[in-house]
């Protein structure tokens, strides 16, 4: 027994020893922690057994938000807190009305949180909806769901654009002109922000692509080429190489380069698909190669972008296609070989300093132009698609994985028609022994 009034006496000395200032901060850390303890049971109490509020009630707390208690104003915002979506035009209407600077900043935290409540909600169930055409309020669906394929990796593409453009996924692009004026105005952020340094967003080139899948290409023929600049770089083609957007971004950049004119658009288009990984990249080559006449023809170096796609990608149904190229002479690539001791070393051809001139071959015994051709590419897409032994024909063929093959690997010197003849009669040679001779342009 005196053990424990000792140790009683022990610890009030203890006590009585501690400085003021930190029993004070003791007795207030109490207050708060009881403080925040009942506030937490009566907001549950509130939230599960109080009866709907009315709005004499709601209006009520509104005025207690300008109390002079905090303890009163903190109440008050707990219960507005705990009020449903429905009463957000209420507190929205209230808020336009008020004037008092404390009750302001009260009265919109609640209604962000309400409205990122309701918002949450409409996410989660459209997201669980099997039925593809239910928007459920979210009205921008119905025109995203136009450009990008209905399903469910176009629902999740469609939602990032929620955080930065809220406008394209509450309300649809009715029409092309609408969509047009939009397209520019996200056009005209993406250079404010890179005119500022400021952080662009994946965000930012998917509602570009979004606007020009809605629009029609004549309303605005300058955003085609800004398009391209802004999809070749990063963060906007973020979702381009997103694997869980594939799909639908491949809809849309079909949809997108279909209205593109001119083989330099095509090209770069072409380009980005490559980077991206996108397999309808094999549309825009075969749109490129069927204009075989006229203004809108590729030039030469556009159309050996075009083969290696094939070469990647192409199809048998692509052969007769294909077959119209075989017999373009048009230099697509040039590159030089010098010789050393062990053999020749390709590389580019240098262009020199302004106003120089390269020497030729006949001035420069040691050095041999190499060109690639149309029908090179041509044939070696030709002997890929039908399963030939291309290497024996192209011995130096260096593969790539973007473009399928590197242009200068696959040269044959200036000049070498016996070659490059000699190779396309190989294949429909070959072509024609498996029973699939080779159809005749059309």
């Amino acid at each position: 027994m005196m053990h424990s009034i000792n140790g009683k006496n022990k610890h009030c000395d203890d006590a009585n020893r501690w400085p003021q200032g930190v029993l004070l901060v003791v007795k207030v850390l109490a207050t708060v922690l009881g403080l925040l303890a009942f506030g937490s049971s009566e907001s549950w109490a509130y939230q599960s057994e109080a009866p709907p509020a009315s709005n004499e009630d709601i209006a009520a707390w509104i005025r207690q938000l300008g109390s002079s208690e905090f303890e009163v104003r903190d109440g008050a915002t707990r219960r507005l807190s705990g009020l449903t979506t429905d009463h957000l035009g209420v507190l929205e209407d209230a808020l336009a009305k008020a004037t008092d600077l404390e009750v302001r900043i009260r009265l919109s935290s609640v209604i962000a949180k309400l409205k990122y409540e309701r918002q949450q909600r409409t996410i989660k169930a459209f997201l669980r909806d099997p039925n593809m055409s239910n928007n459920h309020e979210l009205e921008g669906w119905t025109s995203f769901s136009r450009a990008a394929g209905s399903n469910r990796s176009a629902k999740r593409l469609f939602l990032q654009l929620y955080d930065r453009y809220p406008e394209l996924v509450e309300q649809p692009l009715a029409t092309s002109k609408e969509a047009a004026v939009l397209a520019k105005r996200v056009a005209r952020g993406i250079q404010e922000d890179e005119l500022k340094r400021g952080e662009g967003s994946g965000a930012d080139g998917l509602a570009l692509l979004y606007c020009l899948c809605a629009m029609d290409p004549s309303e605005e023929a300058t955003l085609s080429t800004l398009s391209l600049r802004v999809f070749l770089r990063a963060p906007y083609n973020q979702f381009f190489r997103d694997p869980q957007a594939k799909k639908p971004m491949e809809v849309m950049m079909e949809r997108w380069a279909s209205s593109l004119e001119g083989g330099a658009d095509q090209t770069s288009a072409i380009l980005i698909m490559l980077e991206a990984e996108l397999n309808t990249v094999l549309a825009v080559a075969r749109r490129m190669l069927q204009q075989i006449d006229g203004p809108n023809r590729a030039e030469a170096d556009e159309l050996l972008i075009a083969l290696q796609v094939m070469f990647r990608f192409g199809k048998k149904e692509d052969l007769p296609l294909l077959e119209r190229w075989l017999a373009c002479t048009d230099v697509s690539e040039e590159s030089v070989s010098f010789s050393f001791p062990g053999g020749g070393v390709p590389g580019a051809l240098p262009r020199g300093l302004p106003g120089e001139r390269r020497p030729t071959p006949e001035q420069d015994p040691g050095r041999t132009v190499y060109t690639v051709e149309v029908r090179d590419a041509a044939v070696l897409a030709c002997m890929q698609i039908s399963g030939m032994a291309y290497r024996e024909y192209f011995p130096n063929i260096v593969l790539q994985e973007r473009r399928g093959y590197l242009g200068r690997s696959v040269a044959s010197p200036k000049g070498a028609d016996d070659v490059r003849v000699a190779r396309i009669d190989a294949w429909k040679k070959n072509h024609s022994a498996v029973g699939n001779s080779p159809k005749s342009p059309q």
